[in-house]
């Protein structure tokens, strides 16, 4: 998938005569199974276009019991081995199965659109779902080399190793402790940066370009735009360069301009399932760890509220309850 080009008036989205129409292939399960470890397909998404399709997200992972006393090796561990080979071997054919579906749609970005994912979406050709399928397709896409060279490497101890090395496991891959390790590691990070945080939000209207380095610095942490190993370089305010920086940013307002519109006119946040609504909090610096979910419900709306009011940059450099909407919004 190409680069998605700025579009002016986003959100104003007009309707077009033509609609794709897609049929998703079904969940692959693998061919393991026991009468103790199962490997299912992700949770059930609804029929409704705010949501991504199902197989783009893990399939849910169940581990074999551990009897009491039983010995680690042997038997537990090569039944646990092969409980996350199938995990992953599901996950890569899920891949597979995206990139088969996402063909159609790409095929009319590029013919009807130029490769314009914005033109699209202005022209209502893409629904929400459409265009999570486009986005994390090429997100997975992108790492299955990698990946796949850790999987035959490592085999059945690919867990161990890929803990520290989320930035190569497609999202399909991903178990749902590195997950939850990940998301507690960026509020941690966010934590920090908003204690350290001594610049006050930018005026309205500003833009990237206006934004200081400590700006920067502070949503590029509270967003995950950068490993962590940046901050190592040293310096009063480490990190990647500016106009990195700025890049970075400016590919995820992009992408959180088109997904904003996509969920409102898609009927809006209540649709959502559960996991998409954390996966959306998390993409706009929402704390989702240990949270109730009506909680995140409320503060996905009152982003959705307040971008029409503010920056998104203003709302990356203060927290949900300091944002302009009101909090009681239905």
């Amino acid at each position: 998938m190409r680069s998605m080009r700025s579009s002016s008036s986003i959100f104003h989205i007009p309707s077009s005569a033509f609609k794709p129409q897609l049929q998703y292939l079904p969940l692959l399960t693998p061919r393991y199974q026991s009468s103790s470890t199962t490997i299912t397909e992700a949770p059930s998404t609804s029929a409704s276009k705010v949501n991504g399709p199902s197989s783009t997200l893990p399939a849910t992972l169940s581990l074999p019991v551990r009897e009491p006393n039983q010995p680690f090796f042997f038997k537990y561990a090569i039944s646990l081995g092969k409980a996350y080979a199938a995990f992953y071997k599901t996950g890569v054919k899920n891949i597979y199965h995206n990139f088969i579906a996402s063909q159609p749609l790409q095929e009319l970005v590029d013919t009807k659109h130029k490769s314009s994912i914005s033109a699209a979406v202005k022209a209502g050709d893409l629904s929400r779902s459409d265009f999570q399928l486009l986005v994390r397709n090429w997100h997975d896409v992108k790492r299955v080399p990698a990946f796949a060279l850790v999987f035959i490497i490592c085999g059945e101890f690919t867990p161990l190793v890929v803990v520290a090395l989320s930035s190569v496991v497609p999202w399909t891959c991903r178990i749902p402790k590195q997950i939850d390790g990940d998301r507690k590691k960026l509020e941690e990070r966010r934590k920090i940066s908003f204690r350290n945080l001594t610049v006050p939000p930018p005026d309205n209207g500003v833009g990237v370009d206006g934004l200081e380095r400590m700006q920067l610095l502070h949503i590029s942490w509270s967003l995950g735009l950068r490993s962590s190993m940046w901050d190592w370089l040293g310096g009063q305010l480490p990190g990647l360069p500016n106009f990195m920086l700025r890049r970075k940013l400016r590919k995820r307002l992009k992408y959180l301009e088109l997904d904003d519109e996509l969920i409102r006119r898609e009927g809006g946040v209540t649709g959502m399932d559960d996991e998409e609504i954390k996966m959306a909090c998390v993409e706009r610096g929402i704390d989702v760890v240990g949270r109730d979910m009506g909680d995140l419900k409320t503060d996905l709306k009152r982003w959705l509220r307040s971008v029409e009011k503010v920056d998104r940059e203003s709302l990356f450099l203060t927290r949900p309850n300091m944002w302009p909407a009101k909090p009681d919004m239905k």
